[in-house]
């Protein structure tokens, strides 16, 4: 009767032990689907308000843009661009890095958590002496990243033109068409010569043509320095979902090989919470390092 009645109790407590088990892993997956579908909620709302205000503002600073440009020549524009000082020593050490395009937080959050301030804290903790400079802007598009940048309004409108001749008459995001208004503040290029980081594109603004933002992101790039050679891209298929991973990391690689970083690739959390945006730093420093972009003071 004893050895007939052990396995009966020993596959008893064995479905009770998977019971549990798969009960656990419900919980997790349900719990982590909730933190995914409100981190993409959150975004979602960043980003109406930010359209809501570009809304405001847009249609009369697209008049006055037109006017301007009417009556401006390219050469002009360029001319108006801030000029700035070198930020290297004269053996060419590097003396910061620069983080270009989206924020995901703002105010102390972005201070703690957001994968820039992340990047300053392992570099110093690390014995690097480099500075971060912030060069970001919250749910803005690729087309207000590369006015902040000084790429000629001439570029600017010819991207806003052939982004509405797509539309072909029909309802277009004002991510694809407006610019925000810039403080002297955000225009000021003191880290021209640090080396540029670009995480843009994920609020729109390139016509969902992954190849488009490619271009914009170079022209980014062009108005940098000494170091524009040592960039890394950061990529984050957009917002809205409009590309998919696939036709967003396959042309990314194409284009910059090893200065890509696919965020999907070095995360396993949502790339816009804290857990993400640490990750996404981590991945950075790395690259920073095995790029040999970066080297600790003598």
């Amino acid at each position: 009767m004893k050895n007939r009645r052990n396995p009966f109790l020993l596959n008893l407590l064995l479905a009770v032990v998977c019971l549990v088990l798969f009960a656990a892993l419900a919980v997790f997956l349900l719990w982590n689907h909730r933190t995914e579908t409100q981190t993409s909620a959150d975004l979602q709302a960043l980003a109406e308000k930010q359209v809501q205000e570009e809304e405001q503002t847009g249609a009369a600073g697209e008049d006055s843009q037109t006017e301007e440009n009417a009556e401006e020549s390219p050469e002009a524009s360029q001319a108006d661009q801030p000029q700035t000082s070198s930020e290297e020593t004269a053996d060419g050490a590097v003396q910061g890095i620069a983080c270009w395009g989206d924020e995901f937080y703002s105010g102390e959050e972005a201070a703690q958590y957001s994968y820039r301030s992340v990047l300053q804290r392992l570099l110093s903790e690390n014995g690097y002496d480099l500075t971060v400079a912030d060069k970001t802007l919250t749910g803005a598009s690729t087309l207000s990243v590369m006015k902040m940048a000084g790429v000629p309004q001439t570029n600017l409108d010819a991207y806003i033109t052939a982004h509405q001749q797509a539309a072909n008459g029909g309802e277009i995001p004002v991510t694809e068409t407006g610019i925000r208004d810039l403080t002297p503040e955000q225009t000021d290029r003191f880290e021209k010569d640090y080396i540029p980081v670009l995480f843009m594109g994920y609020y729109g603004g390139w016509n969902h043509d992954t190849w488009e933002l490619i271009e914009q992101q170079q022209k980014v790039l062009d108005t940098f320095g000494t170091n524009k050679d040592k960039f890394i891209i950061i990529g984050l298929v957009p917002l809205d979902g409009s590309v998919g991973l696939e036709d967003y990391d396959g042309p990314m690689k194409e284009a910059w090989g090893e200065h890509y970083i696919s965020s999907a690739e070095v995360t396993q959390h949502s790339q816009a919470t804290h857990e993400g945006q640490e990750e996404i730093a981590q991945a950075l420093y790395q690259k920073l390092i095995d790029l040999n972009y970066i080297s600790k003071a003598e």
